[in-house]
């Protein structure tokens, strides 16, 4: 005999019919955002895990947005934890340390952190996209432009990003790619560094160190790497548009959309609440034409691709 269905489930069924876009509201798990500041690259991963939040059946009850304030940050964080939703997903560093401060028995998802390591955010309840792209993928991205690229020389202040040039070398070697460093502890020092690596490198990679980049010492890299025919590789398109030659960077939109699948994945497990720190799985390519054509490097053939932004 055959059981006829509920009416919820008629009625569901129905209802996600005449109204697609919001038949995921009818779903168990719910989410809440947290933004750390009201930027436009956090707003695209809000939209990105909007989109992916209803073909995963996850319910997006609120989404909060501290301004970038730590105070009125925690007394929300606080509030949020009396809701008790199934996840909370924090964009920032703001937002993200101040819930692994106050929250340990929710399931937390960060993203656009950058250099994560730093704040030392392995918890057995916190999940995160690394805000880097994965060597192998930054160093495919930049080869297709620059199929020679064997030595890439690096400036860094250890106390900054030393632990991102500790996980890198190994990687770069594996790459098939020589990492050739450069320390400092001073934006004086910057100059001094990068005439060092004359001559012994095909191209400069720079990471947001602010030791390193500052606008003034940015300007002096742009103009030595310029006059010496070095191409200038950098992880953010900012700096693609500031005259750097290319960057292999987030899509920001993608990473919500990844950040909606783990946390149908998070949400699945059956103990612990974790999956650890998993590099973005999708990339784009920022190239900048005019930097191209001082350098003497032809783009036509990889401009059209999809995954590929032309400055300017």
């Amino acid at each position: 005999m055959i059981k006829k269905p509920h009416l919820y489930y008629i009625f569901l069924f129905i209802f996600s019919i005449f109204f697609p876009g919001v038949s995921y509201a009818f779903s168990k798990d719910t989410a809440i955002i947290i933004k750390s500041q009201d930027l436009s690259a956090y707003n695209n991963v809000v939209e990105g895990f909007k989109r992916e939040c209803v073909d995963n059946h996850i319910t997006i009850s609120a989404i909060y947005n501290l301004n970038g304030k730590m105070k009125v940050g925690r007394e929300m964080l606080r509030k949020i934890k009396k809701k008790n939703p199934d996840i909370i997903l924090t964009i920032g560093v703001l937002a993200t340390t101040l819930a692994k401060e106050e929250i340990k028995d929710i399931p937390i998802l960060f993203c656009m952190v950058i250099n994560h390591e730093k704040f030392q955010l392995v918890e057995s309840n916190i999940t995160g996209i690394s805000n880097e792209i994965a060597i192998e993928s930054q160093v495919k991205g930049y080869q297709t432009l620059l199929d020679s690229l064997r030595n890439i020389g690096v400036i860094y202040d250890p106390s900054n990003t030393g632990n991102i040039i500790d996980n890198a070398v190994q990687q770069m070697k594996d790459a098939g790619i020589k990492l050739i460093k450069r320390e400092i502890t001073s934006s004086k020092m910057v100059g001094e560094a990068l005439h060092d690596l004359i001559g012994k490198i095909d191209a400069l990679w720079i990471l947001p160190d602010r030791t390193v980049v500052t606008k003034e010492s940015f300007d002096l890299i742009k103009s030595i790497t310029l006059k010496n025919k070095i191409p200038l590789l950098c992880t953010t398109d900012v700096f693609v548009k500031s005259g750097a030659l290319m960057a292999v960077f987030s899509d920001y939109g993608e990473i919500g959309r990844q950040a909606a699948q783990l946390v149908r994945k998070i949400l699945q497990l059956s103990s612990s609440n974790s999956l650890g720190i998993v590099y973005p799985d999708t990339f784009k390519l920022a190239i900048n034409s005019l930097t191209a054509q001082k350098l003497g490097l032809k783009i036509d053939t990889i401009q059209e691709k999809p995954h590929v932004v032309v400055y300017p």
